[in-house]
């Protein structure tokens, strides 16, 4: 008998061989491995040497160290023993696995006369052939028994610094397509008292409190201050104003009193938070009672800005909040906003074109045409003045570079296109990293945009609930806080994890 036969194919020892013994095994190893894998299947180009090795040694009684080869090695492929690890899970499905169900529909491997069940060995080993030949040798990572390399201490001090990445994660640029957020508790969930259509929600500009205020019909319009902990956001004070349906509120620059506006009546409001009282401020007669639904307040606090009809800007002094003196445009003016310093207002509207006013001098100094545009309803000037941003009634908005609007007509740096009804909300975050843009006429448009990449966040606002339909965004002071007021009384409330403070 041949000892150790790979194959276990046992003949009787022919005395007088005009051949090699080898020559007849490796027909029957071809033999074997057509009936295995097909006519075209290749062997290994060592096997024959290997084999011719094994016969070698039993006809001649010499005896190989076998101490540091795998036993029972079919093929006789001898590498040194390597430690034998416990897997790390056990599939049950692997034990009724049978060769013969895997390659059934394999041509090549299946072969004109099938496949034998009791070949699980020879088809494990042809993978790993298959597997040396398309990737090389067992990749270093996955040897068993591998040594650590140096490379550990930068490990080591990876791990020691991580804390440090943590704490000044608000100290690198956000990262864009996915926006790292929690929805909180609404922000007004301790009163829900503000009415059906939520018109402001506001963060004051020195004390963690934030301001919704709207209205329900034409009845009554309220005003409540909440405490921001994003938790309990508890209710610190609400204030009613009868026939007075609030349609647009702000915190004035100290962070004392808030202003609210109505396009009801020809007055509007001053609350003042620490004497609990409100004042009425009454216009003059020839100022429509529409004037006073929209109005923007100057960075330095020394302004406020109301947009009448007809393309009148209504400016008051809020220190002796009296009225100062008018603008006009030829066009209707929808929206306004102040460069960072307030020395300038930008204006947008009905007949698709961007106004430059100097406050200063309080005249129009610079016109140009919105790329695109037919009317103008929403406009926002980013911090630092590096961007203006256009939105118009398409639902398309506009993103210019400061430095270009000076021409007539500039090209913007980018078109955002996303929301298909008119932009009734726009604004920059305090790092100029974030863009917000919603529309009030369809539910869920709502809209992120990174900047300077200029790309949307794709989480956000997510599918699992419905934000309804968005009246106003706003973020607080630092970014840390990101609130929308909708059509049924809600003003959600989400924390920004990439922003550290409030």
């Amino acid at each position: 008998m041949i000892p150790d036969d790979p194959f276990d194919i046992h003949e009787p020892v022919m005395k007088n061989r005009k051949k090699p013994a080898w020559v007849d095994d490796e027909e029957r190893i071809r033999s074997l491995a057509t009936d295995l894998f097909g006519e075209d299947a290749a062997l290994p180009g060592s096997l024959s040497q290997e084999v011719s090795s094994q016969d070698v040694c039993a006809a001649t009684g010499t005896k190989r160290d076998t101490s540091e080869m795998i036993p029972d090695d079919p093929f006789d492929v001898h590498e040194p023993v390597k430690k034998n690890r416990k897997p790390a899970w056990v599939d049950d499905d692997d034990e009724t696995i049978r060769v013969k169900d895997v390659v059934a529909s394999m041509t090549k491997a299946r072969g004109k006369r099938g496949i034998r069940e009791n070949s699980d060995v020879l088809y494990e080993m042809k993978l790993k052939e298959k597997f040396s030949q398309v990737i090389g040798s067992t990749p270093e990572w996955a040897e068993l028994g591998q040594k650590k390399k140096g490379d550990s201490d930068d490990e080591d001090e990876m791990a020691r610094s991580t804390g440090n990445y943590l704490s000044g994660a608000s100290s690198v640029n956000l990262p864009k397509i996915w926006l790292e957020y929690k929805k909180l508790p609404h922000l007004n969930s301790s009163s829900r008292s503000e009415g059906a259509i939520i018109k402001a929600v506001e963060f004051n500009p020195h004390f963690q409190v934030g301001l919704v205020a709207g209205f329900s019909g034409s009845v009554i319009g309220a005003a409540t201050l909440f405490q921001v902990d994003g938790v309990h956001n508890f209710k610190i004070q609400s204030v009613k104003f009868p026939k007075f349906p609030i349609k647009c509120a702000k915190f004035m620059q100290d962070g004392k009193q808030f202003i609210v506006g109505s396009n009801l009546h020809n007055h509007f409001y001053v609350y003042d938070m620490e004497a609990a009282k409100e004042m009425k401020i009454h216009c003059s007669k020839m100022e429509e009672k529409r004037s006073l639904k929209s109005f923007v307040v100057s960075p330095d606090g020394k302004l406020l800005v109301f947009l009448g009809t007809k393309g009148h800007l209504h400016i008051y002094d809020t220190t002796t909040l009296s009225h100062i003196n008018t603008l006009y445009s030829p066009e209707d003016l929808t929206s306004a906003a102040f460069s960072e310093n307030g020395s300038k207002m930008y204006t947008n509207g009905s007949g698709g074109d961007v106004f430059i006013w100097d406050m200063n001098s309080l005249a129009c100094v610079h016109r140009f045409i919105d790329d695109g545009c037919i009317d103008g309803t929403s406009i926002a000037v980013s911090p630092g003045n590096q961007y203006l941003a256009c939105g118009s009634s398409s639902g398309v908005v506009n993103v210019y570079d400061m430095a270009s609007v000076s021409n007539k007509t500039p090209c913007p740096v980018k078109i955002l296109d996303k929301l298909v009804t008119p932009v009734s909300a726009l604004t920059f975050n305090s790092s100029t990293e974030i863009l917000a843009m919603a529309s009030e006429y369809l539910d869920n448009a709502v809209k992120l945009v990174h900047f300077p990449s200029m790309t949307y966040f794709n989480n956000f606002p997510g599918r699992q609930y419905s934000m309804r339909r968005v009246q106003i965004l706003n973020f607080s002071p630092k970014s840390g806080f990101l609130a929308a007021g909708n059509n049924i009384g809600g003003a959600f409330l989400y924390r920004l994890k990439h922003f550290s403070s409030y």
